[in-house]
């Protein structure tokens, strides 16, 4: 007897894949039109992954990948899209609220990937999604660097000479390892106009559960400088948004966080 392939089961994978590839940017009525699957089908199938860990919910009709896919091969690949998918949201908050840039960004091969860019603001800035920037004059390149062990950070500063994009880019090692520590003391990082002579970034590191380090969030402003409790009230504002997500990664709940006012 021949079993036909279930045409269920086709949907589900067919739905689940654009979820993945969507990274909540869009809600559920978008991504079932997009893939041709009947809004009631999608819901129903929508609530079976969502039952199984496979999708979670980031606000009303938008989904990301949920943990129940982190231990397979698509887990690894997916911890970053889901990441991006998670900070999409707060960060066009905070952007819109101090009328600046946010970002999400990884290190890869010593340089620093966009996952995210929002715009709070009438300007432009150069930065866009999948772009890469150096990590040693950024404040996300800084927040991950600084979180490295030890012997693969002294690899990086041994990568040297470090290039001088404006006159307060650090470009000495030893001035580098310092600054680096200064990171991992106080949580936080500073592009003190180091790529641009107008641009002031705060920002700071994300981990999941497991302490693994999974990206860096920060929050530009094309500003010449900011006052110190601008400073902080900003990196207290990523702290809060990297915490509540590394809460979703423990426990598998997405509540997005709540911030200061």
């Amino acid at each position: 007897m021949v079993t036909l392939p279930s045409s269920t089961l086709a949907k589900g994978l067919r739905l689940l894949k654009a979820i993945a590839l969507d990274e909540g940017r869009t809600s559920l009525t978008g991504v079932a039109a997009a893939s041709d699957i009947p809004l009631a089908t999608a819901h129903r199938l929508a609530l079976s992954l969502q039952n199984e860990g496979f999708i979670v919910p980031i606000r009303k009709g938008h989904y990301r990948l949920g943990p129940a896919l982190q231990g397979i091969g698509i887990g690894a690949m997916d911890r970053e899209s889901a990441a991006a998918a998670f900070f999409r949201a707060p960060l066009a908050r905070l952007a819109r609220r101090y009328r600046a840039f946010g970002h999400f960004g990884t290190l890869e091969d010593g340089m620093v990937t966009y996952l995210i860019k929002e715009n709070g603001t009438d300007s432009e800035l150069w930065t866009k999604e999948r772009s890469q920037q150096e990590a040693y004059c950024s404040a996300i390149g800084k927040s991950l660097l600084a979180s490295l062990p030890g012997d693969q950070i002294e690899n990086y500063l041994a990568d040297g000479p470090f290039v001088a994009l404006t006159p307060h880019t650090i470009t000495g090692a030893d001035e580098l390892r310092f600054e680096l520590e200064t990171v991992r003391k106080q949580g936080f990082a500073l592009d003190r106009n180091e790529i641009r002579k107008d641009l002031f970034c705060v920002g700071v590191p994300v981990f999941d559960a497991a302490e693994r380090i999974v990206g860096g969030l920060s929050v530009s402003f094309l500003l010449g400088s900011l006052d110190r409790e601008t400073i902080r009230r900003v990196a207290r504002s990523l702290k809060r948004i990297a915490r509540a997500y590394r809460c979703t990664t423990e426990v598998g709940d997405a509540k997005e966080p709540v911030e200061d006012m």
